[in-house]
């Protein structure tokens, strides 16, 4: 296994370390109580605790065709299938003709062109889609975030609606982020989306990424295999803490950047005539074939990457920062809460990829890296076969579970507002006060209205017309006033100044579809309707039949 160049003298022992650093004009200075080391300082220092890591594996030669063959395996299975790549076609063309009928379309734009793991060719079949509405061409983003938050507004307007027709769902704009987004859910593929506005950088630094992995194959391979393993192991979610899948892809970069000799040129050198894409494709050509000195397998790098990882646990304090724009390790500090790992981003170096990433969840991505390095400990020593292996790194991988499904849950309800013990004694208390002064009103309003004992004007319950299996005798008694139904899909309720008398019901016989006159229950004949005739139409017939829906129209 090829390792890195020979490390020096470890600092702690060589003295070497200084009082100060220096960092970019946007970086806060490190607190006291931390040391700051300079940058040879710490790379030399990494790279002595990753040939400490390493060796604590004891990577036996003859077991490496095997965890490589395990690996390609994997990274086979996680692969998306031509369906997966044009349903995410369909989806971009689709959102693309929903902004133009929002907005317009002036000299070709609005336009919605996808962009991150999509563009990178690094998605697998469950992964998000994420999406920009780009109103020009200008590589700059000149949009200020005001406009943004007013365009995911009103896009998110028309989601709702065909939320309602079923066609999404989980529609959720999230206008407080740092990158304001709408995130939406196509019901048919079961494919999120995050929809964002005028995002170039994100654009450019996939089209970057997208260039890299033409120049090695081992670069793409392994960083499938490795946001695979986070999202296992649940630190691919920056909402929830842990890395983004960015950071990741930058790691595994990083990590081919600073083998010996490197399989991936530095970003600096991509990128120095510019982050346009004519450029940037340019400056790849002059690399083509650039790693291919280095014979590592996709094994071997896979465990010196989780070596490296876990050796600069105890260097992310000091400043360790890994470097993309310049291949190596660097010195650098972030504002107080995000430099719990150090991550820069190539475009704008005052950035961190990994900022989102909290203390405690730094811990639970260490103690993740410590039991892979365990497991492929034990694999080497013979302990645990390929299959438990594969199990430990990357779960129960079942092909139905790695492909798009459609979605037919709706979004998640709204979370119940926990009152205090106060604010719910209070609502309480007035409720009960509401309901002693609203009952006794109600009550004489009732009885006034109908002109009956109160027993008279009690609710009845709704009644549920059935057809008996058996012909019944029993009479039902119902008292007035009640619901009657018409037949027409609504009920009436019926309020006369006078008592009932017998006569023809004014809604005619029931329904035929419902009950038969003999059966069940006996209805009480009602007032008759007197006759009347508007433009020669006539609403009740001779024989005292009506018509509801016409009346009902009419008035």
């Amino acid at each position: 296994m090829t390792t890195p160049a020979a490390a020096g003298p470890s600092p702690a022992n060589s003295g070497s370390a200084v009082s100060s650093s220096t960092s970019d004009e946007d970086s806060s200075q490190c607190s006291s109580e931390v040391s700051a080391w300079d940058s040879e300082v710490l790379q030399r220092h990494a790279e002595c605790l990753e040939l400490e890591e390493l060796a604590a594996i004891s990577v036996n030669p003859s077991l490496l065709p095997t965890l490589n063959n395990l690996l390609l395996e994997v990274y086979t299975m996680l692969r998306p299938k031509p369906v997966d790549y044009e349903q995410r076609r369909t989806l971009v063309e689709a959102f693309k003709k929903m902004s133009n009928q929002i907005f317009g379309n002036y000299n070709g734009f609005p336009v919605v062109e996808a962009f991150g793991s999509f563009t990178m060719d690094l998605f697998t079949p469950r992964s998000d889609l994420d999406l920009s509405v780009n109103f020009s061409d200008i590589s700059a983003d000149q949009y200020t975030r005001k406009k943004k938050i007013s365009v995911i507004r009103k896009f998110s307007k028309v989601l709702y609606s065909h939320q309602r027709h079923g066609i999404f769902c989980g529609v959720l704009p999230i206008v407080s982020a740092r990158v304001p987004i709408l995130k939406v859910i196509d019901r048919g593929t079961g494919i999120e989306c995050d929809i964002s506005v005028e995002n170039k950088d994100g654009m450019t630094r996939s089209m970057v990424f997208k260039y890299i992995s033409s120049l090695d194959k081992r670069f793409q391979i392994l960083s499938y295999l490795v946001k695979f393993w986070a999202k296992v192991h649940d630190l691919n979610s920056p909402r929830e803490l842990t890395m983004s899948s960015m950071s990741i892809i930058s790691l595994v970069a990083f990590h081919l950047q600073t083998r010996h000799p490197p399989i991936l040129p530095a970003f600096s050198a991509l990128l120095k005539d510019g982050v346009d894409c004519a450029s940037v494709e340019r400056n790849i050509l002059l690399f083509k074939g650039f790693g291919s000195r280095n014979k590592e397998s996709v094994a071997e790098l896979f465990v010196s990457l989780m070596s490296k990882l876990l050796s600069a646990e105890s260097l992310w304090e000091h400043g360790l920062c890994a470097s993309n724009f310049e291949a190596s390790w660097i010195s650098k500090f972030w504002k107080k809460g995000v430099g719990n790992l150090s991550v820069e981003d190539f475009l704008d170096r005052s950035q961190n990829f990994a900022r989102a990433v909290g203390k405690v969840q730094m811990q639970k991505i260490c103690k993740c890296l410590r039991d892979c390095a365990l497991n492929l400990f034990d694999f080497m020593r013979g302990k645990i076969d390929t299959s438990k292996l594969k199990t430990l790194l990357f779960g129960r991988l079942n092909p139905d579970e790695l492909v798009s499904k459609p979605r037919f849950n709706r979004g998640k309800r709204k979370r119940k507002l926990k009152l205090s013990t106060e604010c719910r004694y209070v609502l309480k208390k007035r409720a009960k006060h509401d309901v002693q002064h609203v009952e006794p009103r109600a009550r004489a309003n009732a009885n006034t209205c109908s002109g009956l004992p109160p027993h008279a004007a009690k609710v009845m319950p709704p009644i549920l017309h059935q057809r008996p299996t058996q012909p019944s005798t029993q009479i039902m008694q119902i008292s007035w006033p009640r619901i009657i139904p018409s037949g027409f899909g609504y009920g009436l309720s019926v309020q006369l100044p006078v008592a009932p008398h017998p006569s023809k019901g004014i809604l005619g016989p029931p329904p035929s579809n419902l009950f038969p006159l003999n059966y069940g229950i006996q209805q009480r004949p009602l007032v008759r309707m007197p006759y009347r005739q508007t433009d020669g139409n006539i609403l009740r017939s001779s024989n005292g039949d009506y018509n509801g829906g016409q009346l009902l129209q009419h008035n």
